[in-house]
């Protein structure tokens, strides 16, 4: 595998300064982390065919080569330029791709062979691979000997397939990569006469006549796309394929606001390359267009499409009611959702497959957030008729951990993970770790005696250990030890010790100011005693998790502000009536309701668990330390008299949130609850307080069984 300019660049700097994180690697030379990644593969396959070892990456030492093979790796780098590009099979097979898209009638196995400068056998493992790529784009691979290998299946999919191809290559372009894509394209239009001079020069005159009419700037994979799949739009419509869309796609298309500059566009190339004007490179170009990433300011987003907007807004609503998190200052996170979804919604529609190559990690690294994604993208599937595939969810997956980050106290966590069990084992129970928090976590792996040797780092929050430790825990960072398989009680604690900030600099002044005293009476022993009190404070601050756990079960929990009612009354009287048991309590005052009535009055309603059960908040009460959760049973559906609003729910549930994360427990459990199907169909039924209260114990009664 030979390597293409970037790959060598990133050799180099590695060579240069060894030990850098792939943050600072990827900042210092300007490359996305997904390109990094992409391009760790191929920087890897060339060092094993040339004798070397594979980069070693981890988040202690960074991103680094062996160090005794870094001056020979240095030399081969060198004597790279002149020697011929090898391509990998992937790009092998988007080359035979994009040539047969292109070149039906040269189709023949020796004239792919040639193409890739490869041999026949590596060729036909190749077009098995394409074969294979095709079926998932609704087209097939046909040969006979005649007329060689062909695409076959519908235009629009066939055009589909070349622009995703384009969008893959781009993504990661090169010279040389680009180099090949032109080739391609350009032969053809030569031979049909077209003067390739004129061709470019007219395509990038238009683009930018288009730029200025969209009043927006393509991204630079975006423009160079838009080029090629003009090119080919152009040659398509020379070989008379014409495409054709469905009357939703059709109906979809013209309401874009791109669509009418899209006729522009299309009829300017017609008449300046002398091909047929037809409607359906008008729609085809819409989809093009507003494919592009858009990036322009949050206030004229929302007057382009405030339907898309409003539905961004839910999307964060049901993730914080979901998550039990509270977003703050989430307009830039409606902006980055927003110029997100609108291309998202049409990759999805059209069959537009956009690849995310961090899909896998992201699904290791934020299982829970994945998951709430996963829910609440079905309400804007339903509103778009499309369904989102794991690949585009995890962009959005990222936009939500990205803005988990931002604060404090929901950022990443650093854990210290001390196993002496295989790989499957220690897997294991880091998934489960990721599966019990909404919070990013960063995890480190050590023995117990790299532990012992390089004791507990002082940025470590949590020690989470498989085994005894000798070494000493400082009194800032929580300690559970377990076995590979959590149980109930310890997911319980990791949670306590997770969502709930225990302040250190406290802890670490109550230390210092002990040991001062204690000191004057014994000066020599000053250290022991430091590392004595850490201990005695660290055990006893674990003790009081425990005993906070054992008193505030679940069921006492969501029975502390539980009502029934038995009358009728309008909707806003009901929702005063839920959140008075919090009012009375002194948890929030009146405003906290009459804050949500307005909220629905404007918005309408925006998040619920289930048809039946409607969740209501407003933003945490300042000053709130302690969450709190109300429950209301309704014996009669409620209705509401607003516009667009169907929902008929039985039971009102009045969230507080707090900023410290404490309401997540509650509202843990309160989802524990309505997943248990007995539970939540005896809560459905209860027609009386006493029925209320026990549908709600039942469901720890069962689940202590």
């Amino acid at each position: 595998m030979q390597l293409d300019h970037l790959a060598v660049d990133i050799l180099k700097k590695i060579v240069a300064e060894p030990g850098m994180t792939i943050k600072m690697l990827c900042e210092r030379i300007g490359l996305p982390h997904r390109n990094f990644y992409y391009r760790r593969a191929k920087i890897n396959d060339w060092l094993m065919a040339e004798g070397f070892c594979p980069l070693l990456c981890d988040p202690r030492h960074g991103v680094r080569l062996v160090e005794e093979q870094a001056p020979e790796v240095l030399r081969k780098l060198g004597v790279l330029h002149g020697q011929q590009y090898k391509l990998s099979a992937e790009e092998r097979r988007d080359n035979l791709l994009l040539h047969l898209a292109c070149h039906p009638e040269s189709a023949f196995t020796h004239h792919l062979s040639e193409l890739n400068l490869v041999s026949r056998n590596t060729t036909l493992e190749d077009l098995s691979l394409l074969k294979r790529h095709l079926q998932h784009q609704q087209l097939t691979l046909a040969v006979d000997k005649k007329q060689g290998y062909r695409i076959e299946g519908s235009d629009i999919a066939r055009r589909l397939a070349v622009q995703k191809t384009l969008q893959h290559v781009l993504k990661y372009s090169d010279n040389q990569a680009e180099s090949r894509i032109a080739q391609i394209f350009l032969q053809p239009l030569e031979a049909r006469g077209k003067d390739l001079a004129e061709v470019q020069q007219r395509i990038e005159e238009l683009l930018q006549q288009t730029e200025q009419q969209l009043s927006r700037t393509f991204s630079d994979k975006d423009r160079r796309a838009l080029k090629y799949m003009m090119m080919f739009s152009v040659l398509d419509t020379l070989k008379g394929h014409y495409p054709h869309f469905t009357p939703v796609q059709t109906r979809f298309l013209r309401e874009q606001t791109e669509c009418e500059i899209a006729a522009d566009l299309n009829t300017s190339l017609a008449r300046n390359l002398g091909f047929p004007e037809i409607s359906g490179n008008t729609l085809f170009f819409s989809l093009l267009l507003s494919a592009s990433k858009k990036v322009t300011p949050l206030q004229d987003q929302e007057q382009a499409d405030s339907r898309l907007m409003a539905t961004v807004k839910q999307l964060i609503m049901q993730f914080q009611a979901l998550s039990g998190v509270y977003l703050l200052d989430v307009e830039q996170l409606e902006s980055r959702l927003f110029s997100h979804l609108g291309p998202a919604i049409q990759r999805c529609l059209f069959g537009m497959h956009s690849e995310n190559v961090l899909r896998e990690e992201i699904l290791q690294r934020y299982p829970l957030i994945f998951r709430f994604c996963r829910q609440i993208i079905v309400s804007l599937e339903q509103e778009y008729q499309v369904a989102f595939c794991d690949d585009e969810l995890s962009y959005i997956v990222i936009s939500f951990a990205a803005w988990l980050d931002r604060r404090p106290e929901t950022g990443e966590q650093p854990i210290l993970l001390v196993t002496e069990g295989g790989m499957s084992s220690t897997a294991i129970l880091e998934n489960q770790l990721r599966n019990l928090t909404v919070l990013p976590l960063h995890i480190e792996h050590v023995s117990a005696s790299q532990l012992q040797q390089q004791g507990i780092g002082s940025h470590i929050r949590l020690v989470v250990s498989t085994i005894g430790l000798r070494c000493p825990i400082p009194s800032h960072v929580g300690f559970i030890q377990t076995q590979h398989m959590l149980t109930d009680s310890e997911k319980q604690q990791l949670r306590l010790l997770l969502e709930h900030n225990i302040e250190a600099v406290g802890i670490a002044e109550l230390v210092n100011m002990l040991v001062a005293s204690a000191s004057r009476l014994a000066p020599q022993q000053k250290e022991p005693l430091r590392q004595e009190f850490s201990t005695i404070i660290s055990q006893f601050i674990q003790k009081q998790q425990r005993r906070s756990f054992r008193a505030t079960t679940p069921s006492t929990s969501l029975l502390a502000h539980v009502a029934f009612t038995a009358r009728r009354s309008g909707w806003r009287q009901l929702i005063r009536k839920a959140a008075q048991p919090l009012v009375d309590n002194g948890c929030v005052d009146a405003e906290y309701a009459r804050a949500i009535i307005r909220h629905i009055e404007e918005r309408g309603i925006t998040t619920y668990l289930t048809p039946d059960i409607l969740l209501l908040h407003d933003a945490p009460p300042k000053g709130a330390t302690e969450g709190a959760l109300s429950l209301l049973k309704l014996k009669h559906p409620l209705e509401f008299d607003l516009p667009d609003v169907t929902l008929t729910p039985r039971v009102i549930v009045i969230l507080v949130p707090t900023a410290n994360l404490s309401h997540i427990p509650l509202l843990e459990t309160l989802n524990a609850v309505i997943s248990d199907d007995a539970a939540l169909s005896a809560l459905l039924r209860a027609s009386s307080l006493k029925e209320v209260q026990s549908a709600v114990l039942s469901h720890s009664v069962s689940d202590a069984k």
